[in-house]
């Protein structure tokens, strides 16, 4: 006696053979960097990279620190790795982990301290931010 299957029952063979595809998912990171405060690291601290543009800044992406204080870069919505380009760059910092108290001249781009001068030659951008930042 021959089985023939039913749509649904073909549908769902098929499905768990094939595999359920979501989408795309998160790109390989880019450009790779560290954040310290001092010398010590903490996770979960996105930090956001704008280039400078004459007077003004460009979001161009985005890194969120692991637990040994490296990140790597994106392009903003993750999809893409970003890889920073000769120039001038600023970057701010957001917690979404555990509370940091950072200062405001760490939140606002016209304010941070965190510049830095990307070089043809540079392989990673590394960050140090001030120790007492993680200070309870």
């Amino acid at each position: 006696m021959k089985r023939h299957f039913s749509f649904p029952e073909f549908f769902l063979v098929g499905s768990i053979l094939l595999g359920c595809d979501s989408g795309p998912g998160p790109a390989a990171g880019g450009t790779p960097g560290t954040l310290k405060f001092g010398d010590a690291v903490t996770s979960d601290v996105v930090i956001t990279v704008r280039k400078a543009n004459g007077s003004s800044f460009e979001v161009v992406g985005f890194g969120t620190t692991q637990q040994d204080g490296s990140f790597v870069l994106y392009k903003p919505g993750a999809v893409e790795p970003l890889f920073l380009e000769p120039g001038s760059y600023s970057c701010t910092l957001e917690s979404v982990g555990p509370p940091l108290k950072l200062p405001k001249d760490y939140l606002e781009v016209s304010r941070s301290p965190l510049k830095y001068e990307w070089t043809a030659d540079s392989k990673s951008l590394d960050l140090t931010a001030p120790a007492n930042i993680l200070s309870p």
